[in-house]
């Protein structure tokens, strides 16, 4: 699957979403970036780095670390670990929280 990445960075909400994730789970610049790319492409690691310019083996030692971080084995568990802690409990606190059709929800908070 093709993104163009260019507008995942004009999207506050996009952009906000993996910052918080980036942060939650103290990940550097660069393995923030891959996971982003990870979630959203779901590609192989040479993909990705074809994507942004790195060697496949440079993708692997940073998909080693997040797994390492996020304590799973697998690529599949890096995005079960991610689904799980953030937006899992946004859909959850949605679905008990009565809807007002007046209320404004900025899904970018409610990460936190």
């Amino acid at each position: 699957m093709i993104v163009d990445r260019s507008l995942l960075h004009q999207n506050p909400i996009i952009r906000g979403y993996f910052e918080v994730i980036k942060e939650k789970f103290s990940l550097t610049r660069r393995e923030g970036e891959i996971l982003q790319l990870l979630m959203l492409m779901g590609g192989s690691n040479r993909e990705i780095g074809c994507s942004i310019n790195i060697s496949e083996k440079t993708v692997r030692n940073h998909v080693a670390s997040i797994q390492s971080k996020l304590h799973v084995k697998s690529s599949r568990g890096i995005q079960a670990v991610v689904f799980r802690d953030t937006l899992l409990p946004v859909f959850l606190e949605a679905l008990q929280t009565p809807h007002k059709a007046t209320a404004v929800h900025d899904p970018v908070t409610s990460f936190h």
